[in-house]
């Protein structure tokens, strides 16, 4: 079976236009392959650029790009992360009596454009149809969203029925840059924001420990989006972090690291160790702003081992499409784990976890960085881990979950 699709994409010097026609081969839901070919319009734009510059450079060929039961990037990036599959089931069965089939993609992607939100420039319809994006939820809303994501994170499945139209605000969620955590995308006030909700499950105040973390990441130099705290939604707190693709009405194109490594026979996800020296190379090869992005990545680095962030995985780095080129997308998802020794996902040349600060100055050279530049770095992640308390208090924390928290640091 072929299933056809209009991808539309919204810039702010191109506006939204219809970019490209792709073709998904699918036998028993299963998808085998998949048919792109840039429309001629948008490849006349003198503003054009390559969606996937690994798989999908910018030229007229009709591309063929063999599956096996895995999308390539610009697929498996807007696809819904695991917390919006769980919500769009929940949706097609309460509002539309529709048993959704996660595992088939063009099901999603069919779907999924009963959500008018998502994160990113791309947009998929059927073939004809028109695109259309949102900005999420009103802040007015965010009770009935976050009080619905608790009873499904929960498994609270007999009070969904209540309000159907609160699961509709949560499918307005986040894409594959995002995880498994509740969340919700919100505007207010002309401003665009990702909603995350903290989860009975969580070993603290999840949503003020991101935050405290999120301002120390920028004592250290790190580019990040600014965040803040609303309190007492359903008693709860709930962050906010202001949304970097976000352009006013337009958007910028955002893709993964994940999606950039992706296996180009099966699109299957890498299946090696990924290291920090993976994110180094799709730099030099694509950034166009290769020595700021270092830097960021340098310090990023050191920071995610300093506060043992251990999920530092292929999805958790983006880059970002601008007027120039491609760059290391704001910095996300900066929590620490309270598991100590655990390795990360990201490691750094042949060992399974990143230096830490100290290591670091002793190492020298980095990424191509000269040692005074590596020590300046390593410095300034020292001072503001130094700092932690002071970012705690800033972000509202209590002074057990802050000295809590703060033990598991090592710089």
């Amino acid at each position: 079976m072929i299933k056809r699709f209009d991808l539309y994409l919204n810039t702010a010097v191109l506006g939204v236009m219809h970019i490209a026609d792709v073709a998904l081969q699918e036998e028993h839901g299963v998808i085998s392959n998949v048919g792109f070919r840039y429309t001629a319009n948008y490849l006349a734009q003198p503003q054009s650029f390559a969606i996937d510059p690994v798989q999908l450079p910018l030229n007229a060929k009709e591309f063929t790009l063999p599956c096996k039961q895995a999308a390539p990037a610009f697929i498996d990036d807007y696809l819904p992360d695991a917390w919006g599959r769980k919500v769009l089931t929940k949706l097609a069965m309460q509002r539309y009596q529709q048993r959704l089939n996660t595992n088939c993609i063009s099901e999603m992607l069919s779907f999924s454009q009963q959500v008018h939100s998502r994160i990113g420039a791309l947009c998929f319809v059927e073939q004809g149809q028109a695109p259309h994006y949102a900005a999420g939820i009103t802040l007015e809303q965010l009770h009935d969203a976050e009080q619905t994501a608790q009873n499904i994170d929960q498994q609270d499945f007999a009070n969904l029925d209540i309000n159907v139209m609160s699961l509709v605000y949560l499918a307005n969620s986040g894409s594959g840059v995002g995880g498994a955590r509740p969340k919700a995308l919100v505007h207010d006030q002309g401003i665009a924001y990702l909603a995350k909700f903290n989860r009975s499950t969580d070993l603290y105040n999840n949503a003020r420990v991101e935050l405290a973390c999120l301002l120390m990441a920028q004592g250290a130099g790190i580019n990040i989006g600014h965040g803040k705290i609303i309190s007492d939604i359903n008693q709860r707190d709930v962050l906010l972090l202001e949304r970097f693709d976000t352009l006013g009405n337009a958007r910028r194109h955002l893709i993964t690291a994940n999606g950039l490594l992706k296996h180009l026979s099966t699109q299957h996800d890498p299946g090696h160790s990924f290291r920090y020296d993976d994110l180094h190379r799709l730099l030099q090869r694509y950034s166009c702003s290769i020595e700021d992005d270092l830097q960021q990545l340098l310090r990023l680095m050191l920071f995610n081992r300093a506060i043992n962030n251990t999920d530092d995985h292929e999805r958790n780095f983006s880059f970002m499409h601008s007027a120039k080129g491609y760059q290391l997308a704001p910095a996300y998802d900066l929590v620490p784990s309270m598991a100590t020794g655990e390795y990360h996902a990201a490691g750094f040349a042949y060992q399974p976890y990143p230096p830490t600060v100290s290591e670091a100055e002793k190492i020298g050279r980095i990424f191509g960085l000269p040692k005074d530049a590596v020590s300046a770095a390593a410095q300034q992640v020292r001072e503001a881990i130094e700092q932690w308390a002071s970012y705690a208090e800033q972000a509202g924390m209590n002074e057990e979950e802050t000295q809590r928290v703060g033990k598991v640091f090592q710089v």
